[in-house]
């Protein structure tokens, strides 16, 4: 049996399906690098306050912990306030 083919319908699904599968591939492109980087966004921040409550565990005045991890006054204090 020989099937009629319509070219122009072919052709238009064919740029369709491919303008879909372009616009997953940017669209996962972005997502992926905005989940990059906050997660190392959030990694970082982890690490400063581990680091904040070691050295507030070394009795290291708040003002040098400030300066040391650059975490604000009330962010140390709070980190301080949790471990007590």
């Amino acid at each position: 049996m020989i099937m009629k083919i319509n070219k122009s319908k072919a052709i238009t699904d064919a740029v369709i399906s491919t303008a879909r599968m372009e616009g997953f591939v940017e669209g996962f492109k972005r997502g992926f690098k905005q989940g990059f980087e906050q997660g190392f966004k959030q990694g970082l921040e982890q690490e400063k306050r581990k680091i904040a409550l070691r050295l507030i565990k070394m009795n290291l005045p708040i003002e040098q912990i400030v300066e040391a991890t650059e975490l604000d006054l009330e962010t140390i204090q709070k980190i301080e306030n949790e471990h007590k």
